[in-house]
């Protein structure tokens, strides 16, 4: 059995039971402030998981977007897939004289390849 608190002596520290009654109370309150924040811990650590979690998922979010994306891009560069004309690639311009050269025996006009390669191409020049 414990002993009533106002029949307790005074302690060697020199503290009368109204001074170690409002220590006690103090005590009280603090451990239930502690109880609280205890409580409270679980959704303060879920919180701040959230806040750093967040920044994460938009980039991931994003990532997905740009990677549909990129997957819709490749699907459509693949032969034969899309419905949009594939571009017409020219020569580059140093094959030019060639290929007029080789057109030209092609159809079976004159091999005008001195005057080709003489004078330059008027249509460049202007």
């Amino acid at each position: 059995m414990e002993p009533d608190p106002s029949q307790i002596e005074p302690d060697t520290l020199g503290l009368s039971p109204q001074q170690l009654e409002r220590e006690l109370a103090r005590t009280r309150e603090e451990l239930q402030a502690m109880q609280a924040l205890l409580e409270d811990l679980p959704s303060v650590f879920e919180n701040k998981f959230r806040q750093r979690l967040q920044p994460l998922l938009e980039q991931q979010q994003r990532l997905l977007s740009e990677n549909t994306v990129l997957r819709q891009h490749l699907h459509q560069l693949q032969p034969g897939v899309g419905t949009a004309p594939q571009p017409v690639l020219l020569p580059q311009q140093q094959e030019r004289p060639r290929l007029r050269r080789a057109l030209r025996h092609a159809f079976g006009l004159a091999d005008h390849s001195q005057h080709d390669q003489s004078q330059p191409d008027q249509r460049s020049a202007a």
